[in-house]
């Protein structure tokens, strides 16, 4: 009994998800289909390895690999996000401080105006 397929479905659609936000980098609006696309990815992925090497997903029929899939390629949005969360954590710092000072900028500039 094997439990590496789910793994590898992980490290692929992580992947699959990488690639798609490299392609639409300029597209903000298009990264809330990822999730979506990576469970389709990982669904299809445990469907082929079901029906190449059964004993590797562990699932009793096509329906149930592919289900398996769909959650293993839903983990891969999750571990973006980890991976994100631990190594990004400073630009979203940066950012916010960023944004803080232009904010207080125009504030000025708005009362100075008005007075």
């Amino acid at each position: 009994m094997s439990f590496t397929s789910m793994p590898i479905i992980v490290v692929c659609c992580y992947i699959v998800g990488e690639i798609y936000k490299y392609i639409f980098r300029n597209k903000q609006e298009a990264y809330r289909l990822i999730p979506i696309i990576t469970s389709i990815v990982g669904g299809l992925l445990g469907v082929v390895m079901f029906f190449t090497d059964p004993e590797i997903i562990f699932a009793e029929n096509g329906w149930v690999a592919f289900c398996i899939g769909v959650v293993s390629g839903a983990s891969a949005t999750g571990a973006n996000q980890v991976i994100k969360q631990l190594f990004y954590k400073d630009k979203t710092k940066v950012i916010d401080k960023v944004e803080e000072e232009v904010l207080d900028a125009a504030e000025d500039e708005v009362d100075d105006n008005i007075n």
